[in-house]
């Protein structure tokens, strides 16, 4: 099997329970998989495991926590953009996102958009625009982990076949 890595950020353990409680209610509602909560820096990485960790460990040795807002709720057809939060863009992300892609692969900024999903499942575009109607979610939250998932590129909207093979707590 080949695998892939992704780049989370994951929000710190206040604001990660507030959003797992919604994400799991979602999925129960909808019966649609069980994640973790994380806004992707990358993915699809195909760097070698140790040295993406390296790597990862080098960029993020002295980050702090820090606070993100929110710029509002969205949906989309995409699988993975079902209903999600989307965050304002900033110098920081930028920084940290252009310090990684140095690093490991050469990625564009322009197409970064972060945002967190709240739900994967393919549904009909008024059942998305219920959902996030329905949502009521704080305008900020803080960013206090990266973590390194490795899923296999031939397999990935198999959320389940998902592995965090690393946490870094900032």
């Amino acid at each position: 099997m080949d695998n892939c890595f992704s780049v989370w950020f994951v929000p710190g353990k206040k604001d990660k329970e507030y959003l797992d409680k919604i994400i799991k209610d979602l999925a129960n509602k909808y019966d649609s998989p069980i994640f973790i909560p994380h806004l992707t820096l990358f993915v699809d990485v195909k760097a070698g495991e140790e040295n993406l960790k390296s790597t990862v460990d080098e960029i993020f040795a002295n980050v702090k926590p820090f606070k993100i807002k929110k710029k509002g709720l969205n949906q989309s057809e995409n699988f993975y953009k079902t209903a999600f939060i989307e965050f304002e863009n900033n110098d920081y992300f930028k920084d940290l996102f252009n310090a990684l892609s140095e690093k490991i692969e050469q990625r564009d900024f322009s197409t970064f958009k972060p945002h967190l999903s709240l739900i994967y499942k393919t549904l009909p575009e008024k059942e998305r625009i219920n959902i996030i109607n329905s949502l009521d979610i704080k305008n900020e939250f803080t960013i206090g982990n990266v973590y390194i998932n490795r899923n296999d590129p031939n397999d990935y909207p198999n959320v389940n076949g998902w592995k965090i093979i690393y946490k870094k707590t900032f």
